[in-house]
């Protein structure tokens, strides 16, 4: 069966597309991508819904694409859980979906727990990461034991959910996020001027929400060690580039009683991802617990070298070679010689960058995950009408 053959059933049908929230993150990012390609290339019809009611960068990327989008007030806390369940189960059954497909934990549940309810064909579980906040209390098994289709971005998202809810490994299917390098807004020079940084400079970088879960303490406890042992003839600069969600008071606090704040910078949210990491010299990454990190493919696309922590996500994204230059989760010691090494040989780190670059090209392009995807469905749906 070739590609076109494979995802044509696809067309006219109804999909709904189900997220946190309107925000921007990796998961919405890759989720949008798939949308638009059902849309352009399989003739579908598709929605996104936030489980939350204000816009934001996500619905304004819907918006420049021609895709519908609508959010629901939603609160997961014991007392308001059934009545936002139920009301975002309303919205979804409007459009009448033929497939419900969902990113992150609380949609997971919700599209898990209400999919059938609503007359979709199928419900698509995306395991994003390797398991974050999830257990094995009992909602949590009555959901997954309620879905049929499981994609997870990474093998660790995949061994996660078998080794948790007992899945037959077969029915977890590892696709790869998709990257593609994207084109700067504003040049490396400027981005540079804005950031305070000489042509001369190190400039550092780790794009990420500023949530617990990243760990930016970790990396800027690590930037104190590489600037006092570094050496480096001009200021280096951290740029931690994200969307504040509670943490960035904290972190700007502790940048300043460790004697480094004029060499930290929190720009908060970045909409031009590539110019930053085209004005980046080293990409770093602290998180304690990831699929495969969204950032981290986009430095790699970038061909900019990576140091970060050791967890399975980040290894399966930089490979045997990348995996060199991997940290333990939490050793800011550690993680400071690993970026320091980098920092003072260029030619390893562009080398490395390189490399990097090619696993993408080989691995993690956009145009392979939304065609497994799309296959992957269309294996469901007709399985699902198979007498």
């Amino acid at each position: 069966m070739d590609n076109l053959t494979s995802i044509t059933p696809l067309r006219g049908l109804k999909f709904t597309f189900v997220f946190g929230n309107l925000e921007l993150g990796g998961a919405e990012r890759q989720g949008l991508h798939f949308a638009d390609y059902l849309q352009k290339e399989c003739g579908a019809k598709v929605r996104v819904v936030g489980l939350g009611p204000a816009p934001g960068r996500l619905s304004e990327l819907c918006d420049e694409r021609g895709i519908p989008w609508s959010g629901v007030d939603f609160h997961w806390g014991l007392r308001r859980r059934i009545p936002s369940l139920l009301r975002a189960l309303r919205l979804l059954a409007q459009d009448k979906p033929d497939v419900l497909v969902s990113y992150t934990r609380v949609p997971n549940l919700v599209c898990a727990f209400g999919w059938q309810r609503i007359g979709a064909k199928l419900c698509v579980w995306n395991q994003a990461d390797e398991g974050l906040l999830m257990n094995r209390l009992p909602h949590y098994r009555f959901a997954v034991s309620r879905v049929h289709c499981f994609i997870s971005n990474s093998t660790g998202g995949k061994d996660f959910l078998v080794r948790s809810y007992g899945l037959p490994p077969e029915e977890v299917h590892v696709i790869y996020n998709g990257i593609s390098a994207g084109t700067p807004k504003l040049s490396r020079e400027k981005w540079r001027a804005q950031l305070g940084a000489t042509a001369e400079s190190l400039v550092v970088t780790m794009i990420a929400n500023l949530s617990p879960y990243k760990d930016h303490t970790t990396l800027i406890r690590a930037w104190k060690e590489v600037v006092d042992r570094g050496e480096f003839a001009t200021q280096p600069l951290l740029v931690l580039g994200g969307r504040f969600d509670g943490e960035e008071k904290g972190l700007a606090q502790l940048a300043e009683s460790l004697g480094i704040v004029d060499l930290v910078r929190l720009p908060g949210k970045i909409d031009d991802v590539p110019g930053l990491l085209a004005a980046s010299d080293l990409f770093a990454y602290s998180s304690r617990s990831e699929g495969i990190p969204n950032a981290v493919l986009e430095a790699m696309a970038a061909g900019i070298a990576v140091a970060g922590t050791d967890i399975p996500g980040i290894k399966e994204a930089v490979g045997p070679e990348g995996a060199l230059h991997l940290a333990r989760v939490g050793e800011s010691g550690e993680l400071a010689e690993k970026i320091l090494a980098l920092a003072k040989d260029r030619e390893l780190r562009e080398s490395l960058g390189r490399s990097l670059k090619a696993r993408i090209e080989e691995k993690f392009t956009l145009e392979s995950m939304c065609r497994e995807s799309a296959q992957l469905i269309c294996r469901h749906l007709e399985q699902s009408t198979k007498p």
